[in-house]
């Protein structure tokens, strides 16, 4: 049986980890992909098979067997996944974490493979860390104290009360990262970034490894006012009100799930299971973390 690679969820640290807080992030198993030698006719499967031919002739990779690997392109290999593009969940991440495990000589180092992993994922993305990919790659959850220093963990966090919310719009990464860094030129957000949200997603982290579900709840709080009142371009504005009635409220909170401008928007509660917040925020697809 072939191998999949999951998704990747940034539960938290988006955009805080530039700024040098700790960030956490973990493989999202209900979504994922594997390699494929199916030659039914689909869109999935034109697209993957296009987008791998266009790697093996533009890229600079010199960590993976390009040779062996347009070989199996010309038998009929292709990427099999579900996990949507531009939605923030590491797409690109597993197909680069699969063409290194398949391809490449993994290192079974941080440093080394996350640098080859980066490298490879620049054909997507013009410019990686690496962490989609090694993310998809160690299939376990990191705590990332810097791009240098990464923990991995052995056993599974507690996720309870956790939940992806839809928007149903994909968006692309680049245009909102250049956001966040026209907006670090501010004095006063760069100061509230470092000195308040950096310190409360650091908290946060804290209390989830704690189990600590209300200390969690209390942290997640001031992270979402905080993207409420300094990050409102990276809220869709289909998801404003829903954003603004749980910081109101206290039932539940909602933050950016990776860059933000749309894809899954993440979601918790300490109050209500899944099927109430269903209820709550009726008209949205949402998928528990738990």
């Amino acid at each position: 049986m072939l191998k999949s690679y999951p998704a990747k969820i940034l539960l938290l640290g988006e955009y805080t980890i530039l700024s040098g807080s700790k960030a956490l992030a973990l493989p999202y198993w209900k979504l994922s992909g594997k390699w494929s030698f199916d030659n039914t006719v689909s869109v999935a499967r034109e697209e993957s098979r296009k987008s791998l031919t266009t790697f093996v002739k533009s890229s600079q990779a010199s960590s993976i067997d390009l040779e062996r690997l347009n070989k199996d392109l010309e038998d009929g290999l292709w990427f099999d996944s579900n996990i949507p593009h531009g939605f923030g969940l590491g797409s690109s991440g597993a197909v680069i974490a699969a063409l290194y495990d398949r391809y490449g000589k993994p290192q079974r180092d941080f440093s080394r493979d996350a640098e080859n992993l980066a490298r490879m994922e620049d054909f997507f993305h013009g410019s990686s860390s690496g962490l989609d990919p090694f993310v998809s790659h160690v299939q376990k959850p990191l705590l990332i104290h810097s791009f240098k220093n990464v923990e991995v963990f052995s056993e599974d966090l507690n996720l309870n009360g956790f939940f992806l919310l839809n928007t149903g719009k994909p968006r692309q990464t680049g245009p909102l990262v250049n956001i966040y860094q026209e907006k670090m030129k501010d004095p006063e957000f760069k100061q509230g970034c470092a000195n308040i949200l950096a310190k409360e997603v650091n908290f946060a982290i804290n209390s989830l490894i704690e189990n600590d579900s209300n200390n969690l709840f209390h942290h997640l709080w001031h992270i979402s006012k905080f993207q409420w009142d300094f990050f409102p371009e990276m809220i869709p504005t289909k998801e404003r009100a829903l954003w603004n009635k749980g910081i109101e409220s206290g039932d539940y909170v909602l933050k950016l799930c990776g860059a933000g401008g749309g894809g899954y928007i993440l979601g918790y509660s300490n109050k209500f299971n899944l099927q109430e917040m269903q209820n709550i925020l009726a008209g949205h697809e949402l998928i528990s973390l738990s």
